[in-house]
Order: C-alpha cells, then sequence, then structure tokens
C-alpha cells in the first residue's frame, strides 16, 4: 500500500460495534466522563458526529459496506456511520439531482463524473488527501486517476474496477481440446481461438450456444479497440461515434462473422425467454462476457464449474469496463471526517473486508493482488484474470448524455450484431449518425476526459 495510506491506516484504530437499522457507531463503548483538564495523554474528545455513506448494490453488498463501515474509529471522536443504499446507480443519481439525499462520502460510477462535477454535487479531493499525508498515485492504475481528473484537481478517489473478461463454461468447454491451437487457460488468446474454442462447444453440445457478446457499445468496443479501431472522435468532448471509420469497421466484421455462424449466439428469441446470465447459469451458454460482480451469483449454483479468460485478441490486448470512485460531497457536514472516512475505506484492511464479499474488485491493485480479492481455492480458477486485465483497460470520455446515447444507438447495434458481416459497413454508418444526434451540442465548459472506450 502507498507510504500516506499506512500511515493514514496507523492513526486509525477499529473496533466493531452492533449496527442497528442503517446506522453503524464507531464506538464501542459510552465515551468517558468529561474532564476539565484532559491530560496530555489523552486526546479531547471532540462532539459527535454522524456521516452518511452512500453506496449501490445488492443486500449482501450493502452488507459488506456496513461492516466495513462500522469499523471506522477516529481517536478525536466519535462517529456514527449511516449507510444509505440504491439497487441501482440510476436510483442514487436521480435522488442526488433532486436533493432527496445528500450523503457526504459516496461511490460513484466514473460514467456520472462530468455531471457530478457540473451540477456541483463533489469537491475535490487531492488537497484533503494531501493534508493527510496520503500519496495517492502508487498503487493505482494511472488511466484510473486520469479518469477521475477535473480541472487538473482529483474528483473522486478510485475505489472499484470491473474490466470485462470471459467467463466459460468448464463442462461445455475443455479449452485443452480446441484444436488446431488450444488456449491456455487463464492466459491471453486470439479471436481464432476463441472462435475454434465456440465451435468446439457447439460441436459437442449442440443444444447449448457457444458465447454471447452484448449488442451495446460496451459490448463490442473490446474488440474494436483491439483490432485498433477506436469509439469516439475526440475525448475532449466527443461529437460522434467512429465505427464506421475503417480500422473500427474491420473488427466488428471479424467479430460478428464469429457470432453469426450457426449455433454460436443466443438467438433473439432465446433472450426473449432468459437472459444471457440465466442462459449460462444454467448450462445452456459456453462463453459470456462479464466482470467480477456476477462471481457471487455463479458460485451459489451448486456443482456449476467456471472459470474466466481474458477478452480475445485481434490486435492488441484491449478492455473496457466499469470503474468507481470514493467522492465526497460539496455540501458534507464536515469535509475533515468525510476526508478521514475516505482515506480509511482506502486502506488495504477496510478494502479487503469488502472485497472478500467477492463484488468488488478494487482499483488498488495492491489489494487486488490480496488474497482477500484472488480467494484462491474459490471459483473461479484464474482469479489473476480479473486484476491482470486493468492493464488492457482504456476508459471513456466524460459525457453526460450516456443513456441517451445507449438508447440511440442500441437497436441499431442489435440488428448488427444478430446479422451477417455484409451489413456490418451500414449499421456502424446508421450508428455513428444516431451517436452524432445525441453528442453534438453546443460547447461548453467541462473537464476532461481520457482514453477511448465506453462505459
Amino acid at each position: 500500500m502507498v507510504s500516506g495510506l499506512t500511515l493514514a491506516a496507523g492513526l486509525l484504530t477499529c473496533s466493531l460495534v452492533a449496527s442497528c437499522d442503517s446506522s453503524v457507531s464507531s464506538s464501542a463503548a459510552p465515551s468517558s466522563p468529561p474532564t476539565t483538564e484532559p491530560s496530555s495523554s489523552q486526546p479531547t474528545r471532540l462532539p459527535r458526529q454522524t456521516l452518511t455513506f452512500g453506496v449501490v448494490g445488492s443486500a449482501d453488498e450493502v452488507a459488506s459496506y456496513r461492516q466495513m463501515a462500522s469499523l471506522f474509529a477516529p481517536l478525536d471522536r466519535q462517529v456514527t456511520v449511516r449507510v444509505q443504499a440504491w439497487p441501482t446507480e440510476a436510483a442514487m443519481m436521480a435522488d442526488l439531482r433532486s436533493g432527496a439525499a445528500e450523503p457526504d462520502v459516496f461511490i460513484a460510477s466514473q460514467r456520472n463524473l462530468l455531471e457530478l462535477t457540473q451540477r456541483q454535487l463533489t469537491q475535490p479531493i487531492d488537497g484533503l488527501l494531501d493534508d493527510r499525508g496520503v500519496d495517492f498515485g502508487d498503487d493505482y492504475p494511472r488511466g484510473t486517476l486520469t479518469a477521475f481528473g477535473s480541472d487538473s484537481r482529483l474528483s473522486c478517489l478510485p475505489y472499484g474496477i470491473s474490466p470485462s473478461v470471459i467467463f466459460y463454461n468448464k463442462r461445455l468447454v475443455k479449452l485443452g481440446q480446441v484444436t488446431p491451437d488450444p488456449p491456455v487457460p487463464g492466459e491471453g488468446w486470439s479471436l481464432d481461438q476463441f472462435a475454434a474454442a465456440t465451435r468446439w462447444a457447439v460441436r459437442h453440445h449442440p443444444n447449448a450456444a457457444g458465447a454471447y457478446v452484448e449488442p451495446s457499445l460496451g459490448g463490442i468496443a473490446p474488440f474494436v479497440l483491439s483490432g485498433g479501431g477506436s469509439l469516439f472522435d475526440d475525448a475532449n468532448p466527443p461529437t460522434t461515434l467512429t465505427l464506421s471509420d475503417t480500422a473500427s469497421q474491420q473488427a466488428l466484421i471479424r467479430t460478428v462473422r464469429l457470432m453469426h455462424r450457426p449455433g454460436v449466439s443466443l438467438t433473439p428469441r432465446e433472450l426473449t425467454e432468459k437472459t444471457a446470465l440465466e442462459w449460462f447459469e444454467s448450462g445452456r451458454l459456453a462463453f459470456l462476457e462479464g466482470s467480477r460482480g456476477i462471481v457471487p451469483a455463479l458460485r451459489t449454483r451448486l456443482g456449476f464449474d467456471f472459470d474466466v479468460m481474458p477478452m480475445p485478441v485481434l490486435g492488441t490486448p484491449a478492455t473496457v469496463g466499469g470503474l468507481t470512485g470514493l467522492c465526497i460531497s460539496s455540501d458534507a457536514t464536515d469535509a475533515g471526517t468525510a476526508a478521514d472516512f475516505l482515506v480509511y475505506a482506502s486502506t488495504p484492511e477496510a478494502l479487503g473486508s469488502v472485497a472478500s464479499a467477492g463484488y468488488l474488485q478494487p482499483a488498488n491493485q495492491a489489494v487486488a493482488l490480496s488474497d482477500d480479492f484472488q480467494q484462491p481455492g474459490r471459483l473461479p480458477d484464474h482469479a489473476s484474470v480479473f486484476t491482470f486485465s486493468v492493464k488492457s483497460m482504456q476508459y471513456p470520455p466524460l459525457i453526460d448524455r450516456w443513456d441517451e446515447l445507449d438508447a440511440a444507438i442500441g437497436p441499431t447495434l442489435t440488428r448488427m450484431m444478430h446479422g451477417r458481416a455484409v451489413q456490418v459497413p451500414q449499421r456502424t454508418r446508421e450508428a455513428d449518425q444516431q451517436s452524432s444526434r445525441v453528442l453534438r451540442v453546443e460547447p461548453s465548459e467541462s473537464p476532461s476526459g481520457s482514453g477511448q472506450s465506453a462505459g
């Protein structure tokens, strides 16, 4: 861990307390009776405080956050941490916009950073971290810090990262039997090897589909980027998609040609019956593009044996995915206490306790390499694929119209991924035109983004 975080962690003592409702307290026992002349060995305790911590996730995810928050115990004051949870990021953002919720510290997606900064819902944290002696650069990939940059300031501290990888059902796929060039479990592989593995699965299990790639910008982005293409014309700010550019188009032609082979992909009709994840969980889909967040659910499937591989390579390794950060509200009741909690929540101990629940992939790479996240002896066998895929991850530009963009191009990308390769040029031109109508807006001052990937 970086020296600053280690120092900060040393200044924070932890004591587990019982929680009730949605609040947890950092005090394990009643405070000592007040004295008129405190001794120099016992610092004066400041008034009690309540800090609200906003999180998004399932009941089990929220429980891991609540457990971590219960251990926040600064030396000089008693702080009650109230965990406020939402089932989705969209629900949280709606409450933040309306003012219905004002958490002091909250976990937010980088996808929403532009809106958060434009609405002044966050405050820069780099100065607060500097004041606490925290060197936040050593254990975080540079791209994650840049992705949360705004006007040369750090808006949020990278917290969770979820690169897209390929999950596979080990009963339906025997990688070592794929010919003529068998992929090595846990190691990089080419699109041709991926294609051969899907054909092998379909040939040996006719009632199962070979693979599924979500027909969305995030779903196709790893293939476009790996093939040398780009997604946007500019990163600050983008005005159109560039899927019809030669390199992007050629990468998509190769991908669609693979997915259009008989029996390889789930059909539109099958997708109306079940989601791709449900087909995978039921043992009827060999390969599924996904991220760490689906691991706990897969582990509950009795007898279900699965593993992960990196995204297939068309030219150079590339992937995309989600990125979340710890942010401090611009209206935080006490910015100092909020910063202390942010530092605590970023320590290896606190991050490790959340990661051990299986949902969170820490952006802090030292913790991501620890047993708390790798969890040896548990599925998947090659959890290191999640960690090392971060090196190939590209980050999206800052856009405040992601939902509109996804809605505008979604039907076209669906037709493209379920169609024939010869139709790709037309579909990519349509998608670019549709994106342009969403993205071409009057220039306005906004924080700079990074990368060419999709959120």
